[in-house]
């Protein structure tokens, strides 16, 4: 194990330190002896920058500590002097490069919050790096999107300089994070393509839900790794990301005799309430936990299993007391690209029949309704006719609330799949509303599709009878194919829906045009 500063950010002198602390698969040299605890409890000196750790220095973080938190003086200091397993700054094993996990803290928390953890996933042939929960301008942690943003970013820096240690696989990365920190690390997985694996524990991405919608990351469609999330009691019962986390392997753990703050070390060797029976049942659950963790990793860097021999193996369900520990898990759906690729060969048939299939399940789930616009257009592209009509139909079917009903009101349904493509094609998506219908009129009417532009202001007006700026632009469209009497008859209709003041002028000055 090791721990540095490195500047991330700007302070007043125009640098923001950050501690980071690594551990990592090290050469075995018997005569050096193991971390104390105590190691790690003073590094909270120098989170934000080197310090000279002096007696005075140690006596005043203790008695600050004691002051500010719920902890026993006596247990305390019984703690700091416990024997941990990590060496500081051992040699590292270059016998191979291992895959890197990049941990996220709790609020405010420190780097080795979960050093027990940290500690036993090295043991195992990971590399994992830390660095405290810190706020963009002091050291306590805002919960705020710019909190989580920049805690994301600190996560993002320590993966960066991760590249450069000498046992790091850069080409196998993981995220893990405990409570904030597993809200930031979405972010970080949002943006990062070269994650291979997402680890929640009591993840705050699903208690602080609103606050990621508010964030610009809210794509499941970058959401494709598997997923693990570990919860504690009170934090089992509502998992809102994990139920839209559609293309993802994901697994749940559920630990109903663990509370939050038993789900990191730290706080389980400081807070406990030193009950033998407390202790014991914290101590197996917690051992539950790393055990599944490391399954879940070498499940996917080492072993490389599939949803089946993960759920078979790591997560079977058929040796494990179920007053201890329960797990859910749901297999990861094709992304539209993968399953268009799948039957390319069959000119897309069948595409129909895998949908039907996740509906039917145990576990029933629709397919996003944008990726499946995707398909249906990528469909229409390649000419698969028949997956295009099944794949629509069954569409119009599932989404009760889709476009199809009102658009069949005024064309035909070869007419609303031809228009469909071309609307897609020019917004990326439709649902023939408003403006990705008026989006394409307008196109075409600039260019040299002025005609063919004339049946979606058309269908807009159709459509949205109400709506002035349809029957304006509906008039612009005429207006360009020089048919002054129709163009003024929607510019006159447009002043009959009440405009704003904007749009009245205009329709006006086009009346005035078309009587030239």
């Amino acid at each position: 194990m090791t721990d540095s500063a490195i500047s991330a950010g700007p302070d007043r002198f125009g640098h923001r330190p950050i501690q980071l602390c690594i551990w990592y698969p090290a050469l075995k040299i018997a005569e050096l002896k193991p971390m104390q605890y105590e190691d790690y409890f003073f590094l909270s000196a120098s989170e934000t920058g080197p310090v000279a750790l002096s007696a005075s220095l140690k006596a005043e973080i203790l008695g600050n500590y004691l002051q500010q938190e719920p902890v026993n003086a006596f247990k305390l200091r019984m703690e700091l002097g416990r024997e941990m397993k990590a060496i500081k700054n051992a040699k590292p094993d270059l016998s191979q490069k291992f895959p890197m996990i990049i941990y996220g803290p709790s609020w405010s928390s420190t780097a080795f919050e979960n050093a027990l953890l940290c500690e036993y996933l090295a043991s195992h042939g990971y590399v994992v790096v830390s660095s405290p929960s810190m706020g963009p301008d002091s050291r306590e942690m805002p919960v705020s999107l710019k909190g989580i943003e920049t805690q994301a970013r600190d996560m993002e820096f320590s993966l960066h300089a991760l590249r450069g240690f000498p046992n790091a696989d850069q080409n196998k990365i993981a995220l893990m994070g405990y409570s904030l920190g597993g809200l930031s690390n979405v972010i970080v997985w949002a943006r990062n393509r070269m994650v291979d694996a997402w680890i929640g524990i009591d993840p705050s991405i699903n208690e602080a839900y609103d606050l990621y919608k508010e964030s610009s990351y809210e794509d499941y469609g970058g959401f494709s790794v598997p997923a693990l999330f570990i919860n504690s009691f009170g934090y089992m019962h509502s998992l809102p990301f994990f139920d839209d986390l559609v293309y993802s392997d994901a697994y749940v753990v559920n630990l109903p005799k663990l509370g939050h703050t038993d789900m990191a070390s730290q706080f389980i060797k400081l807070y406990a309430d030193g009950t033998d029976t407390h202790s014991k049942v914290q101590e197996k659950c917690y051992n539950l936990m790393a055990k599944f963790i490391l399954g879940f990793l070498d499940g996917i860097f080492k072993e490389r299993l599939d949803f089946e021999k993960m759920s078979q193996g790591v997560f079977d369900q058929k040796e494990i007391d179920t007053n201890l520990v329960q797990i859910h898990v749901k297999k990861g759906i094709l992304l539209p690209g993968q399953l268009l690729e799948k039957y390319k060969n069959q000119n897309g048939k069948g595409i129909e029949k895998y949908m039907s299939a996740l509906s039917a399940s145990n576990d029933p789930r629709e397919y996003p309704e944008e990726d499946l616009q995707q398909i249906i257009y990528s469909c229409i592209i390649n000419n698969f006719k028949e997956a295009t009509s099944e794949l629509m139909n069954w569409y119009h079917k599932h989404y009760p609330k889709a476009f199809h009903d009102q658009v069949l009101k005024f064309v035909t349904h070869d007419d609303m799949v031809r228009m469909f493509a071309k609307i897609y094609e020019d917004n990326q998506s439709c649902n023939f509303e408003y403006q990705e219908l008026n989006h394409t009129a307008q196109l075409l009417s600039m260019g040299e599709s002025k005609q063919e532009a004339m049946e979606y202001f058309i269908l807009n007006t159709k459509l949205y009878p109400d709506n002035y700026q349809a029957f304006f632009n509906l008039g612009i469209g005429y207006f360009r194919l020089n048919e002054f009497q129709p163009a003024r008859d929607n510019f006159t209709k447009c002043l009959t829906l009440d405009p704003d003041d904007r749009f009245r002028s205009l329709a006006k000055e086009f009346i005035g045009k078309t009587q030239l």
